[in-house]
């Protein structure tokens, strides 16, 4: 807490009488026409005002006078579009996230074994580039993505357009867990770099054990709670689980842990295979 500068209260009340009272602004030729009282009244009122503002600047912390540094204000505003992106930054990191997740996306999917025929869902398939990976594998089956931004569904469905119009592949905007997924309704799922915006990981978890076929598999990528996360994930925006919880978290749902590992491709990244009992 800053120190109190016994002037600040004294200057709150002389400079409004010396400025009106003895005229330095107003002349004393307009004062002398004016009703004593309300002079004094108007002064009162401009020192109580004076002296608030200077009492508030030297009491409270410096947190609640100034604004957080730039870097800060940058950081928050780039991790809310990563949460769910949206106009021409949010196509850059569409783009930016075609590239970086690629690799990610291959080790997600070559674990989860997709198979012709099967249905396959997606929970946060940004920009669409993990769909056209999971329709290939899925020949003759049906692919379902979901994503919280309306520009990510635009830009996955104009990827994914011949799929689309196949009825190969949908894409729907919404979170997945008050979409209503339908009972058994999957042979896989699986969500790449999402996991840090669910606010109920077991509510979440308990969505997709449900919309799980028996037997049916489920992957989740991620970078773990203990990692060196870099300075600018560390906001309110961002929960890196740790994995004790999220294992603790699939078998309370009903999902049994069969793998709980990494990839010398993308060695920062955790990759758990559950699959229903």
């Amino acid at each position: 807490m800053n120190k109190v500068r016994p002037y600040l209260p004294l200057l709150g009340f002389v400079v409004p009488t010396v400025v009106i009272g003895y005229g330095f602004v107003i002349p004393r030729s307009c004062i002398a026409g004016v009703n004593e009282l309300t002079v004094g009244f108007g002064t009162t009122i401009l020192g109580a005002v004076f002296t608030y503002v200077a009492g508030q600047r030297a009491v409270l912390p410096r947190t609640a006078c100034t604004r957080p540094p730039l870097r800060v204000r940058v950081a928050r505003a780039i991790n809310r579009q990563a949460a769910s992106p949206s106009g021409l930054f949010g196509r850059f990191l569409g783009a930016l996230w075609r590239r970086e997740h690629a690799r990610v996306n291959a080790e997600a999917l070559h674990r989860l074994d997709v198979l012709p025929g099967h249905r396959v869902l997606e929970i946060g398939s940004g920009p669409g580039e993990a769909l056209r990976q999971a329709v290939r594998r899925a020949r003759g089956g049906k692919v379902l993505g979901i994503d919280v931004s309306e520009l990510m569904v635009r830009l996955a469905r104009d990827r994914n357009r011949r799929a689309v119009a196949r009825g190969e592949v949908e894409i729907r905007l919404g979170d997945g867990a008050t979409l209503g997924l339908e009972a058994q309704a999957f042979d896989r799922i699986f969500s790449v770099h999402c996991i840090y915006f669910w606010r109920d990981l077991e509510g979440m978890l308990a969505q997709l054990a449900a919309a799980l076929r028996p037997e049916g598999k489920l992957v989740l990528a991620f970078r773990p709670e203990g990692d060196d996360i870099p300075a600018r994930f560390r906001d309110p925006t961002y929960r890196f689980p740790r994995p004790e919880d999220v294992e603790a978290a699939l078998q309370r749902v009903g999902l049994d842990l069969v793998q709980l590992e990494r990839s010398s491709a993308v060695p920062n990244v955790l990759f758990v295979l559950a699959a229903r009992r």
